[in-house]
């Protein structure tokens, strides 16, 4: 199958290296929106072999919608059977490749246009992941069946992005796959990512439960990346 990555980035150079690095042996290319980035992320990117395309925009995007619907835009172009949305702070597992082919080819036989995968939130430690609580049941729809007519998610925040037709009446069917995040991995990363969320939902309208227990350490429990799913290791052959 032809799967794709989709990313839209802003000011994301501290972790677009390792972005290429781990998805683009995975993929067969990689469509990124630049929004606005004044780092150097949209030039960097452009200069990877990985990246198929890279769309600049003059002024950021703050509705996730806004950026998604670029991306969508831009993946017609490259014609992609499977597409992975991601963000520049994950990583995709150490087989993250062969699992979605299996997955690709169980939806032909369930009939299944997208799927939910495991997403683990790296804390203060690239090697580790937070599962207590909240943080060992997180799952984000993320892979999907490309089709022309994607219906997005219509929220402006926390959005899906696999196209709502595959909610087919219930949630989105999992996917033996895994996602690693980065983005909360130091307390900095915690405060900056629950401060950007408070401004950007100050009612909570968007997440009824709040961000406070982003930074909340109550009940820690850590548990070692598995060497079979390590991000940092080369993809098995």
């Amino acid at each position: 199958m032809r799967l794709l990555a989709a990313v839209a980035v802003h000011d994301e150079m501290r972790w677009l290296p390792g972005f290429v690095e781990n998805v683009a042996p995975r993929v067969e290319g990689i469509v990124a929106l630049d929004d606005a980035s004044a780092d150097g992320s949209g030039d960097f990117l452009a200069e990877q072999p990985g990246v198929l395309e890279v769309v600049r925009s003059d002024e950021p995007h703050p509705d996730e919608r806004d950026r998604f619907q670029i991306l969508l835009d831009t993946l017609v172009r490259h014609r992609p059977d499977w597409v992975i949305g991601l963000d520049a702070d994950e990583r995709l597992e150490r087989d993250f490749r062969p699992k979605a082919e299996r997955a690709a080819r169980r939806a032909r036989l369930r009939r299944h246009s997208a799927y939910a995968v495991r997403f683990r939130e790296l804390w203060d430690d690239p090697g580790r992941y937070r599962v207590d609580g909240i943080w060992g049941r997180k799952w984000q729809a993320l892979l999907w069946r490309y089709r022309a007519d994607h219906e997005m998610d219509p929220r402006p925040l926390h959005t899906h992005k696999a196209p709502m037709q595959g909610l087919r009446g219930r949630p989105f069917p999992p996917a033996d796959l895994t996602i690693f995040h980065l983005g909360m991995l130091t307390p900095d990363d915690r405060e900056r990512r629950r401060a950007r969320f408070e401004r950007l939902d100050p009612d909570r309208r968007w997440q009824p439960m709040g961000y406070e227990y982003l930074t909340d350490p109550a009940g820690l429990e850590l548990e070692d990346v598995p060497p079979e799913l390590d991000y940092r290791l080369p993809p098995s052959r």
